[in-house]
């Protein structure tokens, strides 16, 4: 009889902080308890490292703590391929060292893949959460509000809706899938180290399976100066729903993928080339959003 877990999850973590314990400490609070979790450690020198041994020294057999040899810093893809590579579960969990998983999490997701033969993967919708610090000034919402969710989505579909508009973007702390479906798309591309990492295994999936979209909230993504986004932002590497390098990379990444693998769904290559507009027609692109800004403005004034 088979003792391996039925869900591996897989926390990367590179220097991650005073909100890392919190992460750890929300998996552990699970009600589901048929887990492994694997804490993959990127070259961190701020004493996490030291932090996640201890967790596995407290929890052992049950929390791994992996890293590069060498203790090299590899990048965001890297490391969670090692977590891949070494999880013995039906499914991959993952969680970012700086959020939180609400208690149901794992039993809730469970509960709906084992439903859902079909679905090679499920996401719901997290918290953007900001009101975790006294001082926060935006509020709380809730991510993928305008897609039609508690369905399984038809392949390519997500990947279409994610090309008209970045807010359709799964979660990293939402999402689940399964095991042997993601070491089948061969995990994450290593090339991309930061932003955008997990738009390259979205793609892979979203135009091969069909994919769960629940209504539910399991995870509270916390917003902070020092998560990977705000960082980019601050170097001025990406500003969201903009043009910007690291979107025309991936997109770029997205038609070569698509052009390799004889992907020729007409209406996804339209949302690719116009997704891709601000990069190849500047001119024209700009052309095309002075009377979106007109009618926006006529709107404002009659609402007034």
């Amino acid at each position: 009889m088979s003792t391996a877990p039925l869900v591996s999850v897989v926390v990367i973590f590179y220097n991650p902080g005073r909100f890392f314990a919190e992460a750890v400490d929300s998996v552990l609070a699970q009600t589901f308890t048929d887990w492994e979790l694997l804490l993959v450690d990127d070259g961190s020198t701020d004493g996490s490292k030291e932090l996640a041994q201890a967790y596995a020294t407290q929890h052992s057999g049950r929390v791994i703590y992996l890293q590069h040899p060498g203790g090299l810093n590899r990048g965001m893809s890297a490391t969670r391929n090692l977590g891949l590579a070494q999880a013995h579960g039906q499914y991959i969990a993952l969680l970012d060292a700086d959020d939180l998983w609400l208690p149901n999490k794992l039993a809730e997701q469970v509960g709906i893949l084992e439903a859902q033969p079909t679905a090679a993967a499920l996401f719901g919708r997290s918290k953007i959460w900001h009101s975790w610090a006294e001082t926060a000034t935006q509020p709380d919402w809730l991510n993928l509000g305008g897609l039609t969710a508690d369905r399984v989505i038809a392949p390519r579909e997500m990947l279409q809706h994610w090309l008209g508009d970045e807010s359709f973007q799964p979660c990293t702390s939402e999402f689940i899938a399964r095991t042997n479906i993601l070491r089948k798309l061969g995990g994450w591309d290593e090339s991309f180290k930061g932003l955008y990492e997990d738009n390259v295994l979205y793609t892979r999936l979203f135009t091969h399976y069909p994919v769960y979209a629940a209504s539910n909230t399991w995870s509270l993504y916390r917003q902070h100066p020092d998560n990977c986004c705000h960082q980019a932002m601050a170097r001025g590497e990406w500003v969201f729903g903009r043009p910007n390098p690291a979107k025309e990379r991936i997109l770029l990444w997205i038609e070569r993928y698509l052009h390799d693998n004889s992907i020729n769904d007409p209406a996804l290559i339209k949302s690719l080339d116009a997704a891709l507009l601000p990069f190849r027609n500047p001119v024209l692109y700009q052309a095309q959003q002075l009377p979106r800004r007109v009618i926006n403005k006529l709107r404002s004034a009659l609402v007034k």
